[in-house]
């Protein structure tokens, strides 16, 4: 663990200091964490920030449970230095959530992707790239719990100290091979999706796994446990998953138990935090049991229509031509294939080739061009190979 012990800041006029110096800054390292895995509802309760000095590196740790987050906004955002996080999704979101959206940010874990190397971790890739190692005890760690101790202190410098130079180091093997367009793109394209809508708007219920197979009256029961489940998570302040796991749901809703002594048959069930829940579980069965069915705008989340054999084979064919050429390209330009095009940009390129029919050349070009991610590098060298797919 470092041996860094970051300032701590707790109080608006320290944080006010802080974004002033930070402001001067040529790139700003970014880390988050918060307590969803203590807490029904994730609460963002720390910001760590590393940026260069004079001779050193300044780490701060903000505590977000104590200082406002709304100041940071201007340095995270398009106004600030450039930001560079490792792994940006959940950052993301959780600045977003709290009124200090990113914006110019850069992603460790993309470059180390497009660059083909083997461990994408950041403990790993400190590791492989600088030689430092870094401890991760502390993973799981409550960080909702005050006051922070020296030992946390240092644990969360260590996410953004070496932050700034794997970035360097990273962006200098990118432009070594030329690539650097392209992991830009794809971190811009990681951001925008990070501060989009969820990619599976399905209510919680139908994305448990195994949902799909159940009759009109099991989806209509496992929406109502999945609800229960809710209630008992927000009452006790903790993740739904910690009352019961969605398996338990699934098999209550297949199996329907009538007494009490039946839901206490089905394992996980009634045990740990779950065991007031027997009550709340029958409710729910014999509700969803009156249901006989999920509401009718929900219904069509459950229909499994499988495309006609000639669609699949269409599809099987361009996703072979596609990865072929990928593959062939890569090898060509020593790069990996995600450089060439990555997976997100692959699957657009399937559908339009799909819907294409009698379009036009025009047409099917200005598709590939609206394809996210994809990038004014990789159309001006790809966008005709790209139609002729």
């Amino acid at each position: 663990m470092s041996q860094v012990l970051p300032v701590l800041v707790e109080r608006d006029d320290d944080l006010a200091r802080l974004v002033e110096r930070a402001a001067r800054a040529d790139a700003l390292a970014v880390d988050v964490e918060a307590n969803g895995l203590f807490a029904y509802r994730a609460r963002l309760c720390t910001i760590q920030l590393a940026f260069r000095e004079g001779d050193g590196i300044a780490v701060a740790v903000v505590d977000a449970l104590r200082a406002p987050v709304a100041p940071l906004a201007p340095l995270l955002g398009a106004a600030g230095p450039p930001k560079v996080l490792h792994d940006l999704t959940f950052d993301a979101r959780m600045l977003a959530e709290a009124g200090a959206p990113l914006a110019g940010a850069r992603d460790t874990s993309v470059a180390a992707r497009m660059l083909g190397c083997p461990a994408t971790g950041l403990a790993a890739l400190l590791l492989s790239e600088l030689g430092v190692t870094i401890d991760k005890q502390l993973q799981q760690h409550d960080w909702g719990r005050r006051p922070l101790a020296s030992r946390e202190l240092r644990y969360l410098a260590d996410d953004v100290l070496h932050l700034l130079a794997l970035d360097a180091r990273l962006a200098e093997r990118g432009r070594a091979l030329g690539i650097e367009d392209e992991i830009a793109e794809e971190c811009a394209y990681k951001l925008a999706t990070a501060l989009g809508p969820p990619r599976d708007p399905r209510p919680a219920y139908a994305r448990i796994k195994g949902a799909q197979a159940l009759d009109p009256e099991g989806r209509a029961i496992l929406r109502r446990l999945a609800a229960a489940r809710e209630a008992a998570a927000e009452a006790a302040d903790t993740p739904a998953f910690k009352i019961v796991g969605s398996e338990v749901l699934l098999e209550l809703a297949q199996r329907r138990p009538a007494r009490a002594d039946d839901v206490r048959a089905v394992r996980g069930a009634a045990a740990g935090r779950a065991a007031t829940c027997v009550a709340a579980w029958l409710r729910a069965i014999e509700q969803g049991r009156s249901d006989g069915d999920v509401p009718e705008e929900e219904r069509a989340l459950f229909l499994q229509v499988r495309p006609p054999r000639r669609e699949l084979a269409a599809r099987r064919a361009m996703e072979t031509r596609i990865t072929g050429w990928r593959r062939a390209e890569a090898k060509a330009r020593k790069v990996d294939e995600q450089v060439v095009l990555p997976g997100h940009c692959a699957q657009e390129l399937v559908e339009i080739a799909l819907a294409a029919g009698n379009a036009g050349d025009a047409a099917v070009a200005a598709a590939i061009a609206r394809i996210p991610g994809l990038g004014a590098r990789r159309l001006a060298r790809y966008g005709g190979a790209l139609a002729a797919l």
